[in-house]
């Protein structure tokens, strides 16, 4: 059993969230923030979901599988623990 545990850069949260719920992992999709308002007489609508956190614990012959899903959405620094070093209650 290994830990993984990290950041995925990207705005496709609805992938991702599909990806991973195809692999048998259950997603807890989060709080999502839209900000709108004008600005100086201009309209504007900023997306502030640009990371996405994943924390998981997953048997080792998917570590590889879930490693390349994840890299597959774009930039992500994600670290892989050891599962008895960790409690997660």
């Amino acid at each position: 059993m290994k830990l993984i545990e990290g950041i995925v850069y990207s705005k496709d949260v609805g992938k991702i969230v599909d990806a991973l719920e195809t692999m048998g992992l259950i997603v807890h999709d989060g709080h999502r923030t839209v900000n709108n308002g004008i600005i100086k007489g201009m309209a504007y609508i900023y997306d502030m979901v640009t990371r996405i956190r994943i924390r998981t614990v997953i048997g080792d012959e998917m570590v590889g599988i879930v490693m390349e899903t994840l890299h597959g959405f774009g930039d992500c620094k994600i670290a892989i623990l050891p599962a008895e070093s960790v409690c997660l209650a």
